[in-house]
């Protein structure tokens, strides 16, 4: 299974041979009698979380890849092996696996001529890494080092040029940063949100969001440092996630003003995570202020 996709790199875990007697077919007589149907299964992961803290909560081990695929050989009878290879692909699927790949074998197949192995192999991926499909999509932008309207005014053109369709842009507002405990003092911050409909990937989006960040100056040396250029994928329709690399929604967006009011202006009526925006903004102490620069691009251009 291909490991690296849109400059990132992921692990895999597999497990072969999955033995299960069942009586899966489209003839009747195939229904009269068991036969063996094996599975191989592979999932692609992210392992890092799991190695580092030595955690199998933290993953999808080859065990849950077992289990997948002993439930699904093992049920109802159905008449396709591509039927039983996509149904262990949406479990494994829906346990975290970024994308999947399952091979369902039936060596007892009835074909009249000598074979050694019948078998169906299909690969899915999650939401994550799927693409083709039209998402709604909510950017926050902030900056507080350089010009910050000068730079978001450029990201926001080179969000432009990617393969979206821009439905929104905020006006800036300032707001001061958030800092941990004994943290230096910094500039304010200059913020923004931008939305956007795109059939990109949501991997393959932040892969680009993240090269217009280094364009932009942007080098990660410090949580919650002073940057150059931030743009945070606060959600995106349909996707919820957990993965550390991108957790959707955003795990702070529901706190931020920041990201809320400038979201509000251009989407009034917008949910996040079931709640609406406007409530969750009445529930937390005015925070920002408008910058007198706006934002130079128009929606929809």
């Amino acid at each position: 299974m291909e490991t690296s996709r849109f400059g990132f790199s992921f692990d895999s875990v597999k497990i072969t041979g999955v033995r299960v007697l069942a009586s899966h077919g489209v003839f009747a007589e195939e229904r009269e009698r068991c036969v063996p149907f094996i599975a191989d299964v592979e999932a692609l992961i992210d392992a890092r979380c799991a190695a580092s803290g030595d955690e199998v909560a933290k993953t999808v081990s080859y065990a849950d890849l077992a289990d997948d695929a002993e439930s699904v050989l093992s049920s109802g009878a159905v008449n396709l092996i591509e039927t039983l290879a996509e149904r262990i692909a949406q479990k494994v699927l829906a346990r975290g696996a970024l994308a999947v790949e399952v091979t369902v074998h039936k060596p007892e197949a009835p074909v009249r001529q000598e074979f050694a192995d019948a078998a169906v192999t299909i690969r899915r991926d999650g939401p994550l890494l799927a693409s083709g499909t039209i998402r709604h999509v909510v950017i926050g932008l902030g900056a507080n080092l350089g010009d910050p309207v000068q730079t978001l005014n450029w990201a926001m053109e080179e969000i432009r040029r990617l393969p979206v369709h821009v439905t929104g842009v905020s006006q800036f507002v300032q707001t001061t940063p958030v800092l941990a405990p004994g943290q230096a003092a910094q500039p304010n911050y200059v913020n923004a949100v931008l939305t956007l409909d795109t059939a990109l990937a949501p991997l393959e989006l932040l892969a680009k969001l993240q090269e217009i960040e280094v364009r932009g100056g942007r080098v990660r040396h410090e949580h919650w440092g002073a940057r150059y250029l931030d743009l945070d994928i606060e959600t995106i329709e349909g996707v919820r996630s957990d993965y550390e690399r991108l957790t959707l929604p955003h795990p702070r967006a529901d706190e931020r003003l920041f990201v809320l009011e400038p979201w509000a202006e251009i989407e009034p009526e917008a949910y996040l995570a079931g709640e609406p925006i406007s409530e969750l903004i009445d529930g937390l102490a005015p925070a920002v202020a408008p910058v007198t620069a706006p934002a130079t691009g128009e929606a929809g251009a």
